[in-house]
């Protein structure tokens, strides 16, 4: 399995978790310390109860905004070394076939332990300053457009 679809597994494998309320699973997929760089803040978790505050408060957040689909895209990705995997991919949060905020950009790093790939960190364009992450809020930056998607040499 080549860097994007190790990716896009693990962020289908991590989404689901999420809306299946499964912290376990969540918690198998996350390194500590876990780093989130935001637009306004970089934000370190250490212990594994305040992970699962940030587990649950998100959670929270998506049943009350009912939240159908929790859609991440990966658009690129490779393999650092084989333990390290770097990518961006593009967030969706729907209620149905409404947005509950626009489409946002992320970045990570996953690190292979064992053998389970576990995000090390996350950037994004995030204004939320603070962890748990309870609504995120997309900061006040002019829209860009997508870099343009390469066709794949298979």
């Amino acid at each position: 399995m080549d860097a994007p679809a190790h990716l896009q597994s693990y962020l289908d494998v991590v989404a689901a978790a999420v809306m299946e309320n499964d912290w376990d699973a969540y918690s198998r997929h996350v390194c500590l310390p876990f780093h989130l760089v935001t637009h306004t803040a970089n934000i370190t978790v250490s212990t594994q109860t305040d992970l699962r505050k940030g587990f649950d408060d998100f959670r929270n957040t998506l049943k009350s905004q009912h939240i159908t689909d929790y859609i991440r895209l990966v658009e690129t990705a490779s393999q650092l070394d084989p333990d390290l995997i770097t990518g961006q991919y593009m967030t969706h949060i729907l209620a149905g076939s409404q947005r509950v905020i626009a489409p946002f950009r992320s970045s990570i790093t996953l690190r292979l332990i064992g053998n389970q790939w576990r995000a090390a960190s996350i950037t994004n364009a995030l204004a939320n300053s603070r962890w748990p992450i309870s609504i995120p809020r997309l900061a006040d930056i002019p829209e860009q457009t997508p870099p343009p998607v390469l066709p794949r040499k298979d």
